[in-house]
């Protein structure tokens, strides 16, 4: 009976995994690369799972479920039908603004003189709009990421980076200065110019002084 149970808890879990990994879902929880094996790791347990369960339904033919045990069953269905969002403000309130510094500086030859903002990820401008003011001063860029408001009218733009899932997301923030800023978690893209960090007692943040913002859809894989 326990094992019948066990059994079919496998199942929707392992049917939850293909679903995650199939319907691009999956890109919520975990970076892209691991889409495959996330795939084949729900089509095994299902495999094993089935057949675990159909032959101990033959040993135990005429015993069915009890009421209590399809309970078990409820919080994995939820995967299935439950549409949870990406990491988003609330999660990125919780963190520093800061910045680390970066292990291999750029170096002030990675950026060319062509005309127009430069696009660049929230990730690599929080970084080096601090650690390679050389590099950046007196350029135009654009990033697109989400809005997590502050205190006092502060707000930044912002994108989660993941080493391997959600799990160990870290928040990426950049300051926005000049524009009131739009509605909490809404994905913009902005244009702007380097500013002067601002200082802090745990360190220096990357701020822009924006000069458009334009709210766009949030894209297929909302972390960098």
């Amino acid at each position: 009976m326990k094992r019948n149970v066990a059994g079919l808890v496998i199942v929707f879990v392992g049917a939850a995994m293909v679903q995650l990994a199939t319907s691009g879902t999956y890109l919520r929880y975990v970076k892209p690369g691991m889409r495959w094996m996330l795939l084949a790791a729900g089509v095994v347990l299902v495999a094993l799972a089935v057949t675990d369960v159909l032959v101990k339904s033959r040993q135990d033919h005429g015993h069915g479920l009890p009421r209590a045990a399809w309970l078990l069953l409820v919080p994995i269905f939820a995967l299935l039908v439950v549409d949870p969002p990406a990491l988003g403000a609330d999660a990125a309130q919780r963190q520093s603004p800061v910045a680390a510094k970066p292990v291999a500086p750029q170096g002030n030859t990675y950026w060319d003189e062509s005309a127009g903002p430069k696009p660049i990820t929230v990730r690599d401008y929080a970084v080096w709009a601090v650690w390679e003011k050389d590099t950046m001063q007196g350029k135009s860029f654009q990033l697109t990421g989400f809005v997590t408001p502050a205190k006092n009218g502060v707000w930044y733009v912002t994108r989660i980076g993941l080493t391997c899932c959600v799990a160990d997301g870290t928040a990426f923030m950049v300051e926005a200065r000049g524009q009131a800023a739009p509605p909490k978690n809404q994905w913009i893209t902005v244009t702007g110019k380097w500013a002067e960090p601002t200082k802090r007692t745990d360190g220096d943040v990357a701020a822009l002084t924006v000069e458009t913002v334009k709210p766009v859809a949030a894209p297929a894989n909302p972390y960098e």
